[in-house]
């Protein structure tokens, strides 16, 4: 007696900062009983399939994930709404049953505790986009599309701006503000994300949204503390964010995770991916 296949998982995105930390972060967070494919626009280390969008989709699958966006200095921002049609298309083609969309918290502006359901109030050109992004994604639902979500991703261990300056070898500046601290904010670790993407392709109905990060927001130099890095304080400039921190009981409800990560074990995890090879 044969074992079912396993149900594919159509993964675009496959070769950007955020795919590349995910695809490393596959090894140890494989979803039982799914194979993902790592789909990019042109042939790349880790690339199963080479896909353009507007092409009919490269083979059928259960699910898709779209990982792939534009971030400030990487293009024209509105080509987020772009792939987020794409994506839809991709997953209307494919026969997927569901599609997952990364967006991100930078949606809400600065805040605590913001929910799903706090009003969006973008303090920049990358949350606009991200905000129209979801748009489309929710009127392609609605038309002709499979069920879809859009995850409103805190920052990314490993992928913000913060981890770039801890890979470098450059003096490192932490902004700090009026009441004496440094930046608060939402984290999201790969493997955290990983099982964020289980719990929604195992859910019996999707929300149109999900915060997606680990309970608790950390400070910007507590990471730097636990990585073992100098910095300088400055003053936070005009218009830094003091906070931007997720409320994440929609998540834990849906997936029981409630266990906080500290930045110590945040720091372990970024470098564990960092010696990985994918």
């Amino acid at each position: 007696m044969t074992s079912a296949s396993p149900r594919v998982l159509l993964i675009p995105g496959a070769t950007g900062k955020l795919g590349r930390l995910m695809r490393r972060a596959w090894e140890r967070a494989q979803l039982p009983g799914w194979r993902p494919v790592w789909i990019g626009r042109q042939a790349a280390t880790g690339v199963d399939v080479v896909w353009q969008p507007g092409n009919p989709a490269p083979c059928d699958a259960d699910a898709v994930l779209a990982l792939w966006g534009v971030v400030p200095g990487g293009g024209d921002l509105d080509d987020n709404t772009t792939l987020a049609r794409a994506a839809m298309a991709l997953g209307r083609e494919s026969g997927a049953a569901r599609v997952l969309q990364c967006s991100s918290s930078a949606v809400y502006g600065p805040g605590a505790r913001l929910s799903e359901d706090t009003p969006c109030a973008p303090a920049n050109a990358y949350g606009a986009a991200k905000l129209a992004m979801e748009a489309v994604i929710s009127k392609e639902t609605g038309k002709t599309g499979p069920p879809a979500c859009a995850l409103r991703l805190a920052n990314v261990v490993g992928a913000d701006s913060l981890f770039d300056a801890l890979s470098s070898e450059a003096p490192m500046v932490i902004d700090r503000f009026a009441d004496g601290q440094g930046p608060l904010r939402s984290y999201a670790t790969p493997s955290g994300i990983w099982r964020a993407v289980e719990t929604l392709l195992q859910a019996e109905t999707l929300p149109g949204v999900i915060n997606v990060a680990t309970p608790a927001p950390v400070g910007m130099d507590a990471l730097a503390r636990a990585a073992g890095r100098k910095f300088d304080w400055r003053d936070a400039p005009e218009g830094a964010l003091a906070e931007v921190a997720l409320e994440t009981g929609l998540l834990q409800g849906m997936s029981g995770d409630t266990a906080p990560v500290t930045p110590e074990e945040m720091i372990s995890d970024w470098r564990q991916l960092k010696e990985s090879r994918a």
